[in-house]
């Protein structure tokens, strides 16, 4: 007890510490996704995986000659039960005849769930027509790609390629887990600064009235 006060008896002791806990926190966190994925990659769960589209239901398109159409404005493409598979990205090249606008792709995590707005993961374009999903780590029931929203009374043609689950070029390196995005690095950044000046303006509300 005495060594603690002792340490916070410093100045910036506070603060400092805030940033300790949230990097032993980062690192601890990134240690378990590893391991996660590891054990994952050991049991067969967690593998490269290519699907042609007919793996999946079409809705809102016809496939003819490698060639898909789209019949109304929401096109889907459905994988209905991931079947036990952990997902981490999603990837494929398309080529389309006209502005695909939005491309996305929809999960459920629950059998028989809706889709919604709050499951929903944006692809990154890798050039080349090649787009890459990221999916958050939870549990998967159900994938529902979006490749692309047609305008009204417009029809959009496009080809693509099979769809590749986990490929090996979009899954991170091992030292990758313990590397923030730009947002997380943001977040590692303020919020021990304010779970500092927190701590400090109750501890200093309770001195004064001691």
């Amino acid at each position: 007890m005495k060594a603690l006060q002792k340490w916070f008896s410093h100045r910036g002791a506070l603060p400092l510490t805030a940033y300790l806990l949230a990097l032993v926190c980062w690192l601890v966190l990134g240690a378990a996704h590893l391991a996660s994925d590891t054990a994952a990659r050991a049991q067969g769960r967690l593998t490269e995986e290519t699907m042609a589209v007919t793996d999946w239901q079409l809705a809102g398109l016809t496939l003819a000659d490698g060639t898909l159409t789209t019949l109304d404005g929401d096109p889907q493409i459905i994988l209905e039960n991931v079947d036990g598979r952990v997902v981490r990205t999603i990837s494929y090249t398309a080529q389309f005849d006209d502005e695909p606008r939005e491309v996305c792709l929809y999960y459920t995590t629950k059998i028989g769930e809706d889709y919604s707005a709050d499951r929903r993961v944006f692809p990154k374009s890798a050039g080349s027509g090649r787009y890459i999903y990221t999916l958050p780590r939870t549990s998967l029931a159900a994938l529902r790609l979006d490749p692309c929203s047609p305008e009204e009374n417009r029809t959009v043609t496009f080809t693509m390629s099979d769809i590749t689950l986990n490929a090996a070029d979009t899954l991170p390196a091992p030292w990758q887990y313990f590397v923030p995005s730009w947002y997380q690095a943001f977040c590692l950044v303020l919020y021990p600064a304010l779970a500092a000046a927190a701590v400090s303006i109750v501890g200093a509300v309770v001195r004064k009235r001691k």
